[in-house]
């Protein structure tokens, strides 16, 4: 029974904290392409994301991360994420600071976009990025800074 059960360690230290949102952001983007409510399973979006997922050519535009993660390493990323996002322990300044961090990182938005989304210059955007940065590096010491 015991050999059945395999726990599967995460390797933090395979990406940055920018490395982890990002491929994390890729992984969102990859489920939300993939799904499809129709009865036969195939949906306009699975067809769309196969195509692009067989196509060695990255789309011109806005950059693109291709997934290189795994179910249960995002699921992991998200974990970390919701902790913090739902815990009384963090304050609202930091909480706000993460959610710019994850327009910028996961969204794949510029940092003028986060600043208009969140009512603040692209400069009070960038600080509030790098904070956020710097907190979890130093709240999660499997994180690190690159």
């Amino acid at each position: 029974m015991s050999a059945a059960l395999k726990t599967q360690q995460m390797e933090w230290s395979k990406y940055s904290i920018d490395g982890w949102l990002e491929q994390f952001g890729a992984w969102c983007e990859t489920v939300r392409m993939k799904g499809g409510d129709l009865p036969d399973g195939l949906h306009i979006n699975q067809i769309y994301w196969l195509m692009r997922e067989a196509s060695n050519e990255l789309p011109k535009g806005k950059s693109y991360i291709r997934c290189e993660i795994d179910d249960y390493e995002a699921d992991q990323v998200q974990i970390l994420l919701r902790n913090l996002l739902n815990s009384e322990k963090t304050d609202f300044t930091t909480k706000f600071a993460l959610i710019c961090l994850i327009k910028n990182k996961v969204e794949n938005k510029g940092l003028g976009k986060v600043a208009q989304e969140t009512n603040q210059s692209k400069a009070q955007a960038a600080i509030m990025v790098s904070c956020a940065r710097f907190y979890l590096a130093g709240h999660d010491k499997r994180l690190e800074l690159k």
